[in-house]
């Protein structure tokens, strides 16, 4: 018996080599700026380390107490002052965050796109896939407040009821029921809209739960398919994200050694203060934009190549959704 699930691995891997081979560097760096959004920064460990390093480097050799400079006092601030500060921050973060995820759900169509024309671009899909994008994002919304909700629902009503010691007995199988088992269905939920409905969409020109009822009966017709894909899925996720970590880290090690380097000779003879501080704080910063630029790089094969997997799946499950094989043409364009 022949598998799709097993059978699309080699032919993933073909159109992934084919796209990405021979290197174009054009391709690379639009590939990478989808990557960035939708296929997330990891392996980006260490950094952390590098900075408490940079930060907790010992005293220039001879500066004892009252050797150097008289600093100006500190201006006392108030608590209102803190805590507007605070939700400044705060603001400018959920701000960040939103956006980002707004711009990841556009580039989800924009990856797709790219993978079904075979030609690497930015601005031309983003503007044709814009609302539809806008429509994923309002679902992943939806689904994450949902998930939020089921999360924050069981332990309120335990603690709100019951004694306290009573809910400290029965807190653990409230989460590990509901907490646990409703964000691994969520995950479940936006994983198959990522991989299945927003193919859809593009095929056929659908909403996302449009493209939810038009995929939902054809997971029904072929469940063990889908399941070995899932399992698949995870199991080859799970051993990419540990090569990934493990590139990213040695790289990282490689990057952090002219900023180490550099970071002492400025504590050395600066100091960490003043003009030294700042010095060592961009040095941070500019160390994690290219430990972030390089995990993004090498995550873009591997982005590639599972959202081609999850496209050879489909197009197995119905010719008509089969946008890799030559299937067929592309309703908005």
């Amino acid at each position: 018996m022949s598998w799709d699930a097993i059978d699309s691995l080699d032919e993933a891997r073909a159109a992934t080599q084919s796209l990405l081979l021979p290197f174009s560097w054009r391709a690379w760096l639009r590939l990478a700026v989808v990557t960035f959004f939708v296929g997330g920064v990891g392996g980006g460990g260490g950094a952390g380390q590098a900075t408490q390093g940079a930060t907790s480097s010992p005293t220039p050799p001879g500066a004892g107490v009252g050797s150097g400079p008289d600093l100006p006092p500190l201006p006392d601030v108030s608590p209102g002052t803190v805590g507007a500060v605070v939700v400044g921050v705060l603001a400018v973060v959920v701000v960040l965050a939103v956006g980002y995820a707004l711009v990841g759900a556009v580039m989800e169509f924009v990856l797709v796109e790219c993978l079904r024309s075979r030609r690497v671009e930015l601005r031309r899909p983003f503007r044709q896939f814009l609302v539809p994008g806008l429509r994923l994002f309002g679902f992943r919304l939806a689904v994450f407040v949902v998930l939020l909700a089921l999360a924050a629902v069981p332990i309120l009503v335990v603690l709100g009821v019951l004694s306290v010691s009573v809910a400290g007995v029965l807190l653990v199988p409230f989460l590990v029921v509901f907490v646990v088992g409703a964000w691994l269905v969520g995950l479940v939920v936006l994983r198959f809209t990522t991989d299945f409905v927003v193919p859809t969409m593009i095929a056929e020109g659908r909403s996302v739960l449009s493209g939810w009822q038009r995929v939902v009966p054809l997971v029904r017709a072929a469940w063990k398919e889908v399941v070995l894909y899932f399992v698949i899925r995870l199991g080859l996720g799970i051993a990419a994200s540990l090569v990934v970590g493990l590139v990213v880290g040695l790289a990282a090690l490689v990057i952090a050694v002219p900023f180490v380097l550099g970071g002492v000779a400025v504590v050395l003879t600066v100091g960490l203060q003043g003009v030294g501080l700042v010095v060592v704080a961009v040095l941070v910063v500019v160390f994690l934009a290219i430990v972030v630029a390089v995990s993004v790089v090498v995550q873009v094969p591997v982005v590639t190549y599972f959202r081609y997997y999850g496209l050879f799946v489909l197009g197995a499950l119905d010719d008509r959704l089969d946008l890799v094989r030559g299937g067929p043409p592309d309703p908005a364009g």
